[in-house]
């Protein structure tokens, strides 16, 4: 793997992490601020499942590609 291509796997990690967490984030907001329904309920589930199943397939790839041990 190139140090660009390594680079780039770097970047889209991050901004896909941040853009993860910021969905959950605000989320959990609606849900502090307003009437809750099942439906934002359910939201905030599906965000928070997505984000603990990309930060582990990341990390198995990652330990994979020896870029973290």
């Amino acid at each position: 793997m190139t140090k660009k291509e390594e680079l780039l796997l770097w970047s889209y990690v991050y901004n896909n992490t941040l853009r993860l967490e910021n969905e959950v984030k605000q989320l959990q907001s609606n849900l502090r601020f307003r009437k809750i329904d099942v439906v934002d309920c359910f939201e905030l589930a599906c965000a928070m499942q997505q984000l603990q199943t990309f930060t582990e397939v990341t990390n198995h790839i990652l330990l994979l590609l020896k870029l973290k041990s």
